[in-house]
């Protein structure tokens, strides 16, 4: 067994503003890197900020874009692996991704998120794999670690470590509908899935969240999850392979940098907790009612949207001057 210096940046990110947004993560990126991170990971949309509504359309990027560029020109200057969530837009549709640069500034693979927010992006498909140098790297994003059959995917896929970049809103006030139960139980929901996957696969889990302000949702569950009760609460942490906490960071702009044993062996026989699809409990109006129609809905507003192709049309003819 071997060892892997692993490095979050829990940065908080300007809505829209990516090259600030660059220039930010950078002193951070590179004090990890002097501390001999080998794999430096960035939150989920990190690039324009997580913008949970059609607005962040216009920030989107392709892969040769600035985003991108700027990972690859970082890792090879630094010598590291760079992880970091962006805004795709790959012909008339937009994409979550999260992509990983190698040391000699190579694009080392690209992630969709397969449980996006289905009025900003369509569903991402593939397997979440990117091979390395280091073994074989998962990628769930966000509300993909959530699910069981994510789970069993990544347990079939014989991964050596999982990345789990987030923005997650999480609960942080009481309200007429929000109880402190409630607060408590969002958070041990969130932060019980990378021990989860730690502990039954026997790999290390790499849990990177933003941290800040939440922008308006769109949707049906965007009436709940609103900016006066809900927000970006950080507390990223590393979890070794045998399950045990590396460590964690709190709720403000942090660097956690922490050693892990790559891989104890491939498990393909641990059962994990289903709770109809999911790995933990929840409501079930929500999950059986809400969710779905939500996605539902939201699906048939970005397929139908004038405003899609208009901005994708836009943004190629920009692309191309």
């Amino acid at each position: 067994m071997s060892t892997l210096r692993i490095a979050i940046v829990q940065v908080e990110s300007r809505p829209g503003q990516i090259s600030d947004n660059h220039a930010h993560a950078q002193a951070f990126i590179e004090s990890a890197a002097l501390q001999g991170a080998q794999i430096i990971v960035l939150p989920e949309l990190f690039a324009c900020g997580y913008i949970p509504n059609q607005g962040i359309w216009q920030y989107a990027e392709k892969l040769d874009g600035a985003t991108v560029t700027w990972m690859r020109e970082t890792s090879k200057r630094l010598g590291i692996y760079l992880g970091a969530g962006f805004a795709e837009i790959d012909g008339a549709d937009f994409f979550n991704s999260f992509a990983l640069t190698d040391p000699q500034g190579n694009l080392a693979g690209v992630a969709r998120k397969t449980r996006a927010e289905t009025y900003c992006f369509k569903c991402g498909a593939g397997r979440h794999i990117i091979p390395t140098e280091f073994g074989r790297i998962g990628v769930g994003i966000c509300a993909d670690n959530h699910y069981t059959s994510f789970f069993k995917m990544m347990q079939g896929s014989n991964i050596d470590l999982l990345l789990m970049p987030h923005a997650s809103p999480m609960p942080y006030k009481t309200s007429k509908t929000i109880s402190e139960a409630d607060i408590e139980r969002s958070r041990e929901n969130a932060l019980s899935i990378p021990s989860l996957y730690a502990r039954l696969l026997g790999i290390p889990v790499v849990f990177s969240n933003a941290v800040g302000e939440l922008e308006p949702m769109t949707g049906l569950l965007g009436k709940f999850l609103t900016p006066q009760t809900f927000r970006l609460r950080g507390l990223s942490r590393i979890v070794n392979s045998d399950g045990a906490l590396q460590g964690e960071l709190g709720e403000s702009e942090d660097v956690l940098i922490c050693d892990v044993t790559r891989r104890i062996a491939h498990r393909q026989d641990a059962n994990p907790p289903d709770y109809e699809g999911w790995l933990h409990q929840g409501s079930r109006i929500t999950r059986k009612v809400l969710i779905p129609f939500d996605v539902l809905f939201g699906r048939a507003s970005y397929f139908l949207s004038p405003a899609r192709r208009s901005m994708t049309n836009s943004i190629q003819d920009r692309k191309s001057q």
